[in-house]
C-alpha cells in the first residue's frame, strides 16, 4: 500500500556507456618490454603500506617498469610510437589485472604495426586544456603543438609528427608553455633552452632544429627541468654522476650545447640521461639482461665532465637503458597463494617478437 518511490519516465537520446562506468583513480604501468596494466589505486597503496612498493609487478628477468602514473579511469591516455603516430584510449579501456600480473602487451590493445614500438605514454584529463605536447626525435628535431590539436583521434591512430627519412620519434612531454627543456646526446653534449623558443606548430608539421649534432651523434634524452633537480648521466661502461641543473646555462634553441660528459678517449658513449630528484630510484639495464636498481642519492654529485662507477659490468657488456622510478623499499618476497595465481593473468603479444 506504500506510494511508488520510483519514477518511470521516457528519456530521449542515447545512453553513453561511459556514464555506466564508475570513475576511480587507477595506477597505470608500462614496462620496457611493452606490457601495460591498470590497478585500482587502493591496491597500490596497500602494497606501499606493506613495504612492497611496485615489486608485485610480475616481469621477465630482462623487463622492468619504465613508466607509471596515477590517473582516472575517465581520463585519456595518449600513446606515441617511434614512427610518429599517436593513439588514444580511455583509462578504463586498459585491462585491469591482479597486482602480481604482468599485464597485456600493447600490440593486443592498439593497432600498431610490426615495426612500431611505444616511445612515450602521456596522461591528460581533457584534450581541450591549454597545455602543449613537445616532441623530440633522434636526429634532434623538436616540435611543440597545442594539445587541443589532437582532439580528434581515429581508431587507427593519427599522425603526431611528420618524420624525415631515417629519423624516429623518441620523446614526448606534456608541458605548460613556460617550461625549460634539456636535451642530451650520445656523444656527451647537452643543451638547455626555454620551451617558448619553439613556436607552436600544426599537428602534421615536421618541427625545427633543437640541437646541432656532430656527425654520428644522436639525441638520447629529453626532459623538462625541475626546481632542485639533478641531471643524472650514465655511460655505456657503467660510469655515472648527478649534476645540479643550475650548471647547465640556458641557451638559444638550435645551438651546439655544452659538454655534459667527457667521452673523448674513453671508448664509451652516454647510455642515458634523466632529470631526477633526491627521493628517486634509478634502474640500469645491461645488454646481457642484468638489472640494478639503486637510490639516486647513492650516485655522487659532480660537475659536468666525468663520473664514478654506478654499475659494475661483466666483460664485454654495456649499459643500454636507464629509467627513473619512484623510491622502492626492500621487503620480503611475495607470499605464495593469491599472488602466485595472479601471475598467469597475462596477455602475450600476438604479433610482437618476444
Amino acid at each position: 500500500g506504500d506510494d511508488r518511490r520510483t519514477d518511470i519516465e521516457t528519456i530521449s537520446g542515447e545512453v553513453d556507456i561511459e556514464d555506466l562506468i564508475p570513475e576511480q583513480q587507477s595506477v597505470i604501468t608500462l614496462t620496457h618490454g611493452g606490457y601495460i596494466k591498470r590497478q585500482p589505486v587502493e591496491v597500490y597503496r596497500t602494497q606501499r603500506r606493506g613495504g612492497r612498493g611496485i615489486s608485485g609487478v610480475a616481469r621477465k628477468d630482462e623487463d622492468f617498469v619504465e613508466d607509471m602514473f596515477i590517473t582516472s579511469t575517465h581520463d585519456y591516455v595518449l600513446f606515441f610510437t617511434n614512427r610518429g603516430k599517436m593513439y588514444r584510449m580511455k583509462g578504463y579501456e586498459i585491462p585491469e589485472t591482479g597486482r602480481a600480473a604482468r599485464g597485456s602487451h600493447v600490440v593486443n590493445l592498439l593497432p600498431i604495426e610490426k615495426d612500431e614500438k611505444i616511445s612515450a605514454m602521456i596522461r591528460v584529463d581533457e584534450v581541450e586544456n591549454d597545455s602543449y605536447l613537445v616532441m623530440v626525435t633522434r636526429n634532434g628535431t623538436i616540435k611543440r603543438t597545442a594539445l587541443s590539436a589532437y582532439r580528434n583521434v581515429r581508431k587507427g591512430g593519427i599522425i603526431a609528427i611528420n618524420l624525415e627519412e631515417g629519423d624516429e620519434l623518441a620523446w614526448v612531454r606534456n608541458t605548460t608553455g613556460g617550461d625549460e627543456l634539456i636535451i642530451a646526446t650520445r656523444n656527451g653534449v647537452a643543451i638547455r633552452f626555454a620551451e617558448s623558443d619553439v613556436r607552436p606548430m600544426g599537428r602534421t608539421a615536421t618541427g625545427v632544429r633543437a640541437i646541432r649534432l656532430d656527425e654520428g651523434d644522436e639525441v638520447i634524452a629529453m626532459a623538462t627541468c625541475e626546481e632542485g633537480g639533478y641531471l643524472l648521466t650514465v655511460t655505456e661502461n657503467g660510469q655515472g654522476r648527478r649534476t645540479p641543473l643550475e650548471e647547465y646555462r640556458t641557451q638559444n634553441r638550435g645551438g651546439r650545447g655544452v659538454r655534459n660528459y667527457d667521452c673523448v678517449g674513453k671508448e664509451t658513449l652516454v647510455a642515458g640521461v634523466r632529470v631526477v630528484g633526491e627521493e628517486d630510484d634509478v634502474i640500469l639495464i645491461a645488454d646481457d639482461g642484468i638489472i640494478i636498481r639503486i637510490p639516486c642519492e647513492q650516485i655522487a654529485v659532480q660537475s659536468r665532465g666525468g663520473g664514478v662507477h654506478a654499475m659494475r659490468l661483466e666483460e664485454g657488456s654495456r649499459v643500454v637503458a636507464l629509467a627513473r622510478a619512484p623510491r622502492e623499499e626492500d621487503d620480503e618476497s611475495p607470499d605464495e597463494g593469491e599472488d602466485a595465481e595472479n601471475t598467469d593473468n597475462t596477455d602475450e603479444p600476438e604479433t610482437a617478437e618476444e
